[in-house]
């Protein structure tokens, strides 16, 4: 088995959450035109929520999923009502500042609440598996599965229910989609808890593949975040998650040949040379600022 097609194996399994998390990015930047800078703190918060119902609650590995996913709902409503829609009319540059105030309070929280030091799920791994010509364990199928399974609920959620319909006319026109009956603000509060569960569970995948989690593990995701939902598309879902693959590929493969350290660098680069050469986004021909199919 060539190192090529390990590293492979292992950019798609990364890809599988990044995925689920650069989705949730723009998503709210779709309805919200907010680039939320504590992002990373909804899968912080997720993971950790996984983590209490595990060693304080003895739930099982499903139990936790929804713990985490539902914690992960209430911060993305929580960060909507009681910040994002409050400086809904003020500039961007004072949004962005507030987002990442809140992040910074949310991580101090976790910090005082659950310290400095790394925590660990208590989760089997699983076995080494071939599959073709790559090598995962157990653990990974299931995460990359997992990622997949709410990949498609997330397109029957923007194709085939009212609240998608709803999401795309009010990230196109806010104002024009009031006018028209949508309510604009409860679609804005039901997107943002759509994300934020999606973010949760993501948090949860995560700290189950790493196994150990800390109160900054939502930095560097946010970053990855951001460069994914750029790459491929910001504010396409779809792009989105296509951004992801190619991110997660290139970091694993170029981290195999260099080394892992240099997988954030490498991540830095790509969102460079995607801001300089294809700044709408891989997928994307026009302008990336709406949900579309």
């Amino acid at each position: 088995m060539s190192i090529l097609w390990i590293s492979v194996g292992m950019g798609l399994a990364v890809a599988a959450i990044l995925a689920l998390s650069a989705v949730a990015f723009t998503l709210e930047y779709a309805v919200s035109r907010v680039v939320n800078l504590a992002h990373g703190e909804v899968l912080t918060i997720g993971a950790y929520a996984a983590y209490v119902g595990e060693t304080n609650f003895h739930q099982n590995l499903y139990v936790c999923a929804v713990i985490a996913t539902f914690f992960g709902a209430l911060a993305g409503m929580a960060l909507n009502f009681g910040l994002i829609e409050r400086f809904r009319n003020q500039k961007p540059l004072s949004t962005l500042i507030a987002t990442l105030g809140a992040s910074l309070i949310l991580q101090n929280l976790l910090l005082i609440g659950f310290g400095g030091a790394s925590v660990s799920y208590e989760f089997a791994q699983g076995s080494l598996l071939h599959v073709g010509p790559f090598l995962w364990t157990t653990l990974t199928i299931r995460v990359m599965v997992s990622a997949v399974v709410v990949a498609g609920l997330i397109y029957v959620l923007l194709q085939r229910t009212r609240l998608g319909k709803a999401l795309r006319a009010v990230s196109q026109n806010r104002e024009l989609a009031q006018v028209s009956g949508i309510p604009a603000r409860g679609v804005v509060m039901q997107t943002w808890a759509v994300a934020g569960a999606i973010s949760g569970f993501a948090g949860f995948l995560y700290g189950e593949t790493i196994g150990t989690i800390t109160p900054s593990i939502g930095n560097g995701f946010l970053l990855l975040s951001i460069t994914a939902a750029v790459g491929g598309g910001l504010g396409r879902p779809y792009a989105t998650l296509g951004g992801a693959v190619v991110l997660g590929l290139i970091m694993s493969i170029a981290g195999t040949y260099t080394s892992s350290a240099y997988q954030l660098v490498i991540a830095f680069g790509f969102l460079v040379v995607m801001l300089l050469f294809k700044p709408n986004g891989l997928f994307v021909r026009g302008r990336a600022l709406t949900v579309r199919a």
